[in-house]
């Protein structure tokens, strides 16, 4: 999703471009009804032989002038040279991007305070040839179909939700983050199914599973667990019917910023997983972080931290007042 900009960025700037995506298969339904973008390609780093042979000439046949890497990956920089792309944008940030692309610039992104998605939107104006700075970016959308949003109305209609707010949970980030007490996203639950006119689901992947069976031992009766039960592009739909999302450094978290709804993100202090680099971007976000000074130049340290473990240090209270804040600004807004 901190990719997804790039593509309205482009198309804003040069309305001439004809511009493709090149995903990985499970990503196509973030991006399959992208009205910037033409077409849209698969790629993944298992491909067998003969099917990365395909692809290679098939882009080879489309002649494509440029193509930019917002991430390197080394064997897809080597597909596309032999796609004889001329022109192949990217980070410099290994020894073998030097060689593999022909444009671009050095991007420690390990080692910068930057935020993702303005690494990659920095690329996109390398190729532009815009300043890199101070750039009026665009945000991250996803474009749902008529379907999808059908989906979110029955999903409301199954569990007879009337005119309250609804409100996800998902407590697992996939290893991708610091996890915060699951005991303590089980409060948070609690408490907004407590109060009148919220709903409240708890959501997860396979990759969760632990951690939501961990929060749904102390699950209040009126919430509901959500787990597994939704591939992506289904899952975008129900998101649609929601109106506010709390949950780690996650995708999900994205997601939900993107459609709209009100986010807390709760992160970590660590330079490469903080909300400075990977906070989510939307019209109502809010990020929670322990109040320490955190000595990592780029990773955890874990038990050997004087801060450890510093996720204790985000309450229940800190988490509900954030959502009930951006409550507030939306109804006022609304009003």
């Amino acid at each position: 999703m901190l990719s997804v900009p790039v593509f309205e960025y482009l198309k804003n700037a040069r309305p001439d471009l004809e511009i493709h995506a090149l995903v990985a298969p499970i990503a196509v339904p973030l991006v399959e009804n992208n009205p910037h973008l033409t077409g849209i390609w698969t790629w993944t780093e298992n491909s067998s032989a003969d099917s990365l042979k395909t692809l290679t000439s098939r882009l080879r046949s489309e002649q494509f002038d440029v193509a930019i890497m917002l991430q390197y990956r080394l064997e897809l920089a080597k597909l596309l040279r032999r796609a004889k792309i001329g022109r192949r944008y990217g980070p410099w940030s290994r020894f073998s991007s030097w060689f593999l692309l022909n444009r671009g610039f050095w991007q420690g992104r390990s080692h910068s305070k930057r935020h993702e998605m303005d690494q990659n939107l920095r690329l996109a104006g390398k190729f532009l040839g815009k300043p890199c700075f101070e750039i009026d970016f665009p945000k991250p959308a996803l474009y749902l179909t008529p379907g999808q949003y059908d989906l979110g109305q029955e999903f409301l209609a199954e569990f007879q939700v009337g005119e309250e707010k609804v409100v996800f949970l998902h407590p697992g980030s996939g290893g991708s983050a610091l996890d915060w007490d699951p005991v303590r996203f089980a409060g948070v639950a609690n408490s907004l199914a407590g109060i009148e006119g919220f709903r409240v689901f708890i959501t997860g992947t396979s990759t969760d599973e632990a951690v939501v069976g961990q929060v749904s031992v102390g699950l209040d009766q009126q919430v509901t667990v959500l787990s597994e039960r939704y591939n992506l592009r289904d899952f975008l739909g129900i998101l649609s019917a929601g109106d506010y999302f709390i949950g780690p450094s996650t995708g999900p978290l994205h997601l939900a910023a993107a459609i709209g709804l009100g986010t807390v993100g709760i992160y970590p202090p660590v330079p490469t997983m903080s909300p400075g680099r990977w906070g989510p971007r939307g019209p109502w976000t809010k990020t929670i972080v322990p109040a320490v000074d955190c000595p990592a130049s780029r990773l955890c340290s874990g038990e050997r931290c004087p801060h450890f473990s510093c996720m204790d240090g985000v309450f229940e209270r800190d988490v509900l007042g954030a959502v009930m804040e951006i409550h507030r600004q939306k109804t006022e807004e609304e009003s």
